[in-house]
C-alpha cells in the first residue's frame, strides 16, 4: 500500500476529532514568541493532517498554508477552517516530495511528526523543498523520531533504521514507514543551514513515551 492510500484509509474513516488532535504540540506553541520576535507571517504546515496548527497559527494571526497528501485529512481541515471563520488559511493536496509552491515564499515552515515518515532518498528530497520555499533566515520547526523510541527496530526492516511499525490511533491499527534517527544523521541531513538547534524532545504516553529530535534550523 503506498504511502498517500495508507493515510487517505486513515483519515477517510469518519469519527469525532479527539481532543488530542485539536490542541497543538507543545514545541509549536513554545516557539510561536520567536516567529513573533521575528516578525515571521506566511506559515507551511506541511503534513497538515485535519489542521489543527493550521487553526492555531491562523487564530494568533499569521498567514497560513497547509499541505497533505490526504483528500479526506483536507476535507476535515476545511470543514473546521470553515466553521472557525477563518479567511487567513489556505490548504493543498501534494507530497513533500514536490511542493507545489514558488521559490522562497515563506517564512516558516512546520512539520509535525511527518517527515521521517518515509525512505532516507524521499526524506532528503523533502528537506531540501523545505530549503527551497523558505526565505532567508526562515525557519524549519520539526521533530524527526529518534533511535531512542521504543519502536526502533520493531517491524520488518526495509533499510537502514527504517521500519514499518504498526501505528496505533484511538480508532485504527495500520502500518507505515518510520526512519529513526541519530544526532548526527539529523545534522548531515541538514547541513545546508546557516544554524540548526537539535535537542531531545520526550512526548506521547507515559508508559510508552515516544523519543524524537526536535529541530529548530534557519536557512
Amino acid at each position: 500500500m503506498s504511502k498517500t492510500s495508507v493515510w487517505e484509509q486513515h483519515y477517510s474513516k469518519p469519527k469525532r476529532l479527539p481532543e488530542w488532535l485539536k490542541k497543538p504540540v507543545p514545541f509549536v506553541v513554545e516557539t510561536l514568541h520567536a516567529f513573533r520576535s521575528h516578525k515571521f507571517r506566511d506559515v507551511l504546515d506541511l503534513g497538515c493532517g485535519v489542521g489543527r496548527h493550521c487553526v492555531y497559527l491562523a487564530e494568533n494571526g499569521f498567514e497560513v498554508v497547509g499541505l497533505d497528501v490526504s483528500v479526506s485529512a483536507l476535507r476535515t481541515a476545511k470543514e473546521w477552517i470553515w466553521e472557525k471563520k477563518l479567511t487567513n488559511v489556505n490548504l493543498l493536496r501534494g507530497s513533500m516530495t514536490d511542493l507545489p509552491l514558488g521559490d522562497n515564499c515563506f517564512d516558516v515552515v512546520i512539520s509535525v511528526s511527518v517527515v521521517h515518515h518515509a525512505m532516507k532518498d524521499h526524506i532528503r528530497k523533502a528537506t531540501d523543498e523545505i530549503h527551497r520555499v523558505l526565505r532567508e533566515n526562515g525557519l524549519f520547526l520539526t521533530n524527526l523520531v529518534s533511535v531512542e523510541d521504543y519502536r526502533y527496530g520493531k517491524g520488518k526492516e526495509v533499510e537502514a533504521d527504517t521500519f514499518t511499525v504498526l501505528e496505533d490511533s484511538e480508532d485504527s491499527r495500520f502500518e507505515e514507514l518510520h526512519h529513526f534517527f541519530t544526532r548526527e544523521e539529523v545534522l548531515q541531513l541538514l547541513a545546508r543551514v546557516s544554524r540548526i538547534d537539535v535537542k531531545p524532545l520526550v512526548a506521547g504516553r507515559e508508559h510508552h513515551p515516544h523519543h524524537y529530535w526536535k529541530i529548530e534550523a534557519v536557512k
